[in-house]
């Protein structure tokens, strides 16, 4: 009873402003420490609030840090992206426009985010069940829009998933490689705006050659 009094004394009053400090504090963590430090004691303090509240608001601390990976990850913020995709799937040229410009933009969106390039070195260094779900979350929300993209490519020379995979496979390793290692990849230099635009007018040119893919002759 003692416990509950004295929490009920020190608990904010409002909630979603403790909500999206814990949140923030696990950002924060990420960007100083690495994933390797996040704990329950690390959040509460940063946040600068009492650790039950993790368990109070969120349940759990995986509950806690998956809140703030959705929050962050491209792909998975991507519901109104593929509302808009319904409007021209059926229109060729829109449809190259806007696949497009989402890869485009997940390029900008990556490089930029300095803490995404850490979830997605913790993504391919651990294997744990709250970063499967945070990929199964990813790969629903990619479906969704690859499923306006399969007519296109009915008894195509191309598979477009496969060709959509390379991009975004690639877009991860050219960031981080430029990122970490402040090198040239092909020798090009994605730390200059000059490099960092060779690579959007190729990803723009690959995903119009795949839409101009000629279809298989019939046996």
């Amino acid at each position: 009873m003692l416990e509950k009094t004295v929490l009920s004394k020190t608990e904010p009053k409002n909630r979603k402003l403790t909500e999206r400090k814990l949140i923030d504090a696990v950002g924060d963590i990420i960007r100083s420490n690495g994933y390797t430090g996040l704990g329950v004691n690390a959040i509460a303090k940063n946040a600068g609030v009492s650790k039950k509240l993790i368990y109070r608001y969120f349940g759990t601390v995986d509950a806690l840090i998956e809140t703030y990976l959705v929050e962050k990850d491209y792909w998975v913020t991507f519901s109104k992206k593929v509302s808009d995709a319904v409007d021209v799937a059926n229109k060729k040229q829109p449809m190259i426009e806007f696949i497009s410009s989402i890869l485009e933009n997940q390029f900008e969106f990556f490089f930029n985010e300095d803490e995404m390039q850490r979830i997605i070195l913790w993504e391919i260094s651990e294997k744990t069940s709250m970063l499967n779900e945070l990929c199964k979350k990813r790969e629903v929300m990619g479906e969704e829009l690859l499923k306006l993209t399969d007519p296109y490519f009915k008894d195509s020379e191309v598979n477009f998933r496969a060709v959509s995979a390379i991009i975004v496979c690639g877009i991860y390793y050219a960031v981080l490689h430029a990122k970490k290692n402040s090198s040239t990849i092909c020798g090009l230099d994605l730390n200059t705006e000059a490099g960092r635009n060779e690579i959007t007018k190729a990803v723009r040119k690959i995903v119009e050659l795949s839409f101009g893919s000629k279809k298989k002759k019939a046996v």
